[in-house]
């Protein structure tokens, strides 16, 4: 009999688990560049995550980062994220040593990380990563659409 309830819970939560999964990601770009030339191909991951250097053009649904030289990274976020877009400073919550979809932007609004207030960071959780290439062609600011 314990057998029987134990399979049977243990089937149920198989079931409830899989009617929980998503169907197949979105594939297509963040909106406002699906037209950009700097915007590449999607990347699973940027590996040695811990070795970006730098970071700029935050929107509160995307942030360039640059990871070495002429690696430049667009990675969007799932929905807005308000502490993005005016970030000063940010750290990432990744898995690995490789920053990829599902881990976090932690952005900042100090140059010196972590608010003292103490109120907990906005986490970001990453959609989508894409190679970025800012010397493929200028966006004229007065047509650029960027999320803000």
């Amino acid at each position: 009999m314990f057998n029987l309830l134990r399979t049977t819970l243990l089937t149920g939560c198989a079931a409830a688990l899989a009617a929980c999964a998503t169907g197949p990601a979105d594939q297509s770009p963040p909106e406002a560049y699906a037209d950009d030339p700097r915007l590449g191909e999607r990347v699973d991951r940027i590996c040695f995550g811990r070795s970006i250097r730098g970071f700029g053009e935050t929107t509160r649904r995307t942030i360039v980062l640059n990871a070495g030289v002429n690696e430049h990274y667009l990675v969007e976020t799932f929905g807005t994220c308000q502490d993005l877009d005016w970030a000063q400073s940010v750290s990432f919550d990744q898995y690995s040593s490789c920053l990829s979809e599902s881990d976090s932007i932690i952005p900042y609004d100090s140059a010196f990380g972590p608010r003292q207030n103490g109120f907990p960071a906005q986490r970001c959780q990453i959609k989508a990563i894409y190679e970025w290439n800012p010397d493929a062609g200028e966006v004229d600011d007065a047509t650029d659409e960027s999320p803000r």
